[in-house]
């Protein structure tokens, strides 16, 4: 996984570290947004995951839950705040 310049300064001003974004991206829920995918961990697929990754959940679940990542293939490009609901069509 590579991040780019972007996403590098992003988890910095956010508070996320690089391993909370490879969770995301490997375990979180995708969705298309402008031709790049939105990957993000809702409630119900984190208390799933819970029983496999206790304890890094235990430690970081609240950036887990709070932020979002936009990938292209195997870049990420940025790190966002989830600050309302996203819409899945």
């Amino acid at each position: 996984m590579v991040f780019s310049n972007h996403s590098i300064i992003r988890c910095q001003q956010r508070g996320v570290t690089k391993d909370v974004v490879k969770f995301i991206c490997k375990h979180g829920k995708k969705i298309n947004t402008h031709g790049d995918k939105k990957i993000f961990i809702n409630k119900k697929t984190l208390k799933n995951l819970m029983f496999t990754e206790r304890d890094f959940i235990s430690k970081n679940d609240k950036q887990i839950l709070n932020t979002a990542v936009v990938c292209n293939k195997e870049v990420v490009i940025t790190v966002m705040k989830i600050t309302k609901k996203i819409k899945v069509h």
